[in-house]
């Protein structure tokens, strides 16, 4: 970014003592200019010891440390911490004083953690097998953020008549959860928090000497963090909260975006707004395609997203295609970082296996591979071998078998009894064990079960090596063994993503042709790849949050998919409970996909299905929502990408007087925010 501050990141530099919010698009240096602030407020005499700044992960933590210490340039800087890291202090503080008992710390690392969660999620769901699927403890942590990050407790959760419509099961497994906790004084990160808030209510002395509290990413934070602060500030310290609506993407773990949207105002009164709606990321046309889409949501834009003079043009290119290796191939990335965002990891397990199929390098964000781990991935791994070898022999050895013949036997339509999927796992780890029989022997005594068994039989070696795998996954799917994906999920959302995932493979392997032997290499022995490009980041698209890079290529842009419609019912309470007055599913995921847009720098790459009506759309230069059902999703539409690129060259042309009759009022609000920028 440049090194001169702009007019509106002085005036939040130069503020005095009182309450702020600080509202910041995407890319607005909100970092230096907290920077800043905190250097006027020490060199104008506060003492560092007396500011606390807040920062949402320990990345984000650590960089704002870093820059204070080379900003100050002293001994003595202030604290900066994550809430967890916040928390732990405050629970110490209570501790000493007895006001809280003492816990152990149980980090998701640990593996007590992982059993813990087991033993409830069983508890809970009756499951029988020493195996469960990652996918549904997924589920069930999930379930847990949202009640700890709403206070809601396990007599809550089993008593309010909010929670009726819920699943008694994941009622059952919490409640044992929190059982499980408190009998072996155990304490999460998640508890950590509560505990904190509980100490703070408890003893109001606690850090009394704080004058100023800064916290980042405002629209973020939930109940429990928010009661954090609210009991933290005393009468005459100020408190600064910074953030952005509109990137408001995780109301489904918790988040209460009416905090920022009004709420802080009235919890912190005469309080001082203030903006940040100049971007140094990225260009005007990209900044006015997210605007236009931004706009249809309910919170009122009273400040656009504009870019600053000094960002270089960003390129946004639509590629119309439903081979996804096809477009990645042909992407024109000279240098620089990339990365490949999706709504669903469904549409990631299908952009990893393509950039397997391209021998392109890829990483995922956090640096595992979870494709092995996608139940349909094993299904049709096993299924595959079995077509063109009849047995389990390609995977003797392989490190993931356990996990891919959990898929397989998971997916393939079998009815499980009592134990029964725990035995079959166990007696097919043996060596070189023949699947046939030991299902045979399983299912001695049911028909039903020796039927389908028998219809796995006829389909066993009736394929060769060289036999495409969309020939061999079609006749999985005339015997029954597709259709039947998903229908086992502990949760809706755990369905979809199966059944979306197999149907995004099989696009690929219409498309590419590969023969079996091929693709069971592909998946199981990957090759090396190319290293003349940095590797593509996989990331979802709510990983991706608070980070950027050159080019981004954003995936699975089907409206039937993004928005992803209505969450499973244990969001939807959930999201009700937390927040009554906003329950509208499509504008969080609006938000999602402006977040999603605004990662890039240089090049952002739309990989969408063919669509005539968005066609239409872009020959006409429309950005209205489409009138029925599209094929592309939405946002697309509503992004106007014809008119952005057209004012976007007058900007950078210089033409803008001479084509102002020609745009649109929305667009011409843009022109007049860039010129008062410039003042």
């Amino acid at each position: 970014m440049t090194k001169r501050l702009t007019w509106e990141q002085k005036s939040i530099v130069s503020h005095n003592n009182g309450h702020a919010l600080v509202k910041a698009v995407p890319g607005s240096g909100k970092t230096t200019t907290l920077v800043k602030r905190v250097e006027r407020l020490v060199k104008t005499g506060t003492d560092p010891r007396s500011i606390l700044i807040l920062m949402y992960n320990k990345s984000a933590q650590l960089s704002f440390t870093d820059k204070l210490n080379v900003t100050l340039k002293s001994g003595v800087i202030p604290e900066v911490r994550t809430f967890h890291s916040l928390a732990f202090k405050i629970i110490r503080y209570g501790e000493h004083q007895q006001l809280i008992k003492k816990k152990t710390l149980l980090k998701p690392s640990d593996y007590r953690y992982e059993q813990l969660v087991k033993e409830a999620y069983r508890y809970g769901f009756n499951h029988e097998a020493n195996y469960i699927v990652p996918k549904e403890i997924e589920d069930f942590e999930l379930f847990i953020a949202q009640c700890r990050a709403s206070g809601v407790t396990a007599v809550d959760a089993d008593t309010d008549p909010t929670f009726r419509d819920i699943k008694p099961e994941f009622i059952s497994a919490y409640s044992h959860y929190c059982v499980l906790l408190e009998t072996n004084r155990l304490r999460t990160f998640d508890d950590s928090l509560i505990d904190a808030v509980s100490v703070l209510r408890n003893d109001s002395s606690f850090a009394n000497e704080l004058k100023h509290i800064i916290v980042d990413e405002y629209q973020d934070v939930n109940f429990i963090q928010h009661e954090m602060i609210r009991l933290l500030s005393k009468s005459g310290s100020s408190v600064m909260a910074v953030g952005d609506i509109n990137q408001c993407i995780y109301e489904w773990r918790g988040a209460r975006p009416d905090f920022i949207a009004g709420l802080f105002e009235k919890h912190y009164l005469n309080s001082k707004v203030f903006q940040l709606s100049c971007t140094f990321r990225f260009g005007h046309e990209l900044s006015l395609m997210a605007n236009s889409i931004i706009r249809r949501n309910s919170a009122k834009l009273t400040r656009l997203c504009v870019s600053h003079p000094s960002t270089p043009k960003t390129e946004v290119i639509m590629h119309f295609d439903n081979c996804l290796s096809k477009v990645l191939l042909n992407l024109s990335i000279d240098n620089g970082t990339q990365a490949i965002l999706s709504r669903t990891k469904a549409n990631l397990a299908e952009a990893e296996i393509a950039l397997r199929l391209c021998g392109l390098p890829y990483t995922y964000l956090d640096g595992k591979t979870s494709l092995h781990t996608r139940t349909e991935i094993g299904m049709l791994v096993v299924g595959v071998m079995l077509c063109v070898y009849g047995d389990l022999q390609k995977l003797e050895n392989h490190p993931d078998k356990k996990t891919l013949v959990y898929g397989f036997l998971k997916e393939s339509g079998f009815r499980w009894k009592q134990g029964q999927l725990k035995e079959a796992i166990n007696a097919l780890m043996v060596p070189n064990v023949d699947l046939f029989f030991v299902l045979g022997e399983l299912f001695e005594g049911s028909q039903s079960q020796r039927d389908r068994l028998e219809r796995l039989s006829i389909i066993r070696r009736k394929d060769g090596e060289e036999t495409s795998t969309i020939d061999i996954f079609k006749r999985l799917r005339t015997e029954g063994f597709i259709d039947s994906l998903g229908s086992e999920g502990v949760t809706r959302i755990s369905s979809n993503d199966q059944q979306r995932g197999i149907v995004r493979i099989e696009e690929l392997l219409e498309s590419n042709r590969i023969n079996s032997y091929t693709f069971l290499n592909l998946i199981l022995y990957p090759r090396g790849v190319s290293v003349d490009c940095q590797p593509f980041i996989l990331s979802t698209l709510h990983g991706s949050k608070g980070l950027e890079w050159d080019n981004v290529v954003l995936i699975g842009l089907k409206d039937e998919e993004f928005p992803a419609g209505k969450p499973d019912n244990v969001n939807s309470i959930l999201t009700s409970v937390n927040n009554p007055s906003i329950n509208d599913d499509i504008e969080e995921e609006r938000r999602l996909f402006y977040v999603g847009i605004t990662r890039t720098k240089q090049r952002l790459n739309l990989v969408i299905p063919f669509d005539d009506e968005l066609t239409r759309w872009l020959k006409n230069g429309w950005d209205s929502p489409p009138k029925k059902p599209p094929v592309a999703t939405r946002f697309v539409y509503e992004a106007g990408w014809t008119s952005s690129a057209i004012t976007s060259d007058a900007i950078y042309n210089n033409t803008v007087e001479k084509q102002k009759a020609e745009f649109s009022k929305f667009h011409q609000w843009y022109l007049r925010d860039l010129q008062r920028l410039k003042v």
